[in-house]
Formats: C-alpha cells, sequence, structure tokens
C-alpha cells in the first residue's frame, strides 16, 4: 500500500486559493514532496529540520540552506509544527550546544479531541 500523500502548498493570496507554492517547481516540488514524505514517516515525532534538509538536498540538487527555508516557511504557515531543543556540537577544543530546530506534521487539535 503507497503511504504517499500530495504535501500541501503554502496558502495563497486570496482565501481558499491554492498557491501552487512550492509543489508546483521543478526542482523545489519534488524535494518538498520527499521532505513531507520523510516527515510524514515519523509517525508525529519531531525530527531535525538541519538533518533532513542534508539529507534530502543532495538527491534535487539544491542546497540544504534552500531546504531549511522552506521548512520554516512551511511552520510559518501553520503546516508544520516547530520544536527548538539544544543540541550538542563539537567546538574546537570542547562540547558546545547550540539550538537547532525540529519539525513535524501539524497536528488539528480539534479533530484528535
Amino acid at each position: 500500500m503507497n503511504m504517499t500523500m500530495k504535501a500541501p502548498d503554502f496558502p495563497g493570496g486570496r482565501p481558499g486559493q491554492d498557491s501552487g507554492y512550492p509543489s508546483k517547481g521543478t526542482s523545489i516540488g519534488p524535494a518538498w514532496q520527499d521532505l513531507w514524505d520523510r516527515i510524514r514517516a515519523s509517525h508525529g515525532k519531531y525530527v531535525n529540520g538541519r538533518d533532513l534538509a542534508a539529507e534530502v538536498a543532495p538527491l534535487h540538487d539544491l542546497q540544504p540552506s534552500t531546504l531549511v527555508s522552506l521548512l520554516s516557511r512551511a511552520a510559518k504557515a501553520g503546516i508544520l509544527e516547530r520544536e527548538q531543543r539544544p543540541v550538542k556540537v563539537p567546538l574546537l577544543d570542547r562540547e558546545g550546544t547550540r539550538s537547532q530546530t525540529f519539525y513535524r506534521i501539524k497536528v488539528d487539535r480539534d479533530a484528535t479531541e
């Protein structure tokens, strides 16, 4: 059974209008669908956006920063939820922490209650 579901586009200029972005783009569209499928496959768990972008970008000949921006726009549009988490990163002489953003598909709270 195919679990792929069409990735939603960002809201258009008019209420209820589909903007066609990002899915109609020749490079961005397939990358957005790939991101969506991978986030959806996490079954509601948050996914590290930076890691996900680094994994998907080379498959579509895009820069990871392009996909990180796309994830951020999707969160601003209400399609994804995001959460900031501290993660450990190596520094020159020690280990430090920095904040990274994790994403999941936005849950419709009204539909689950």
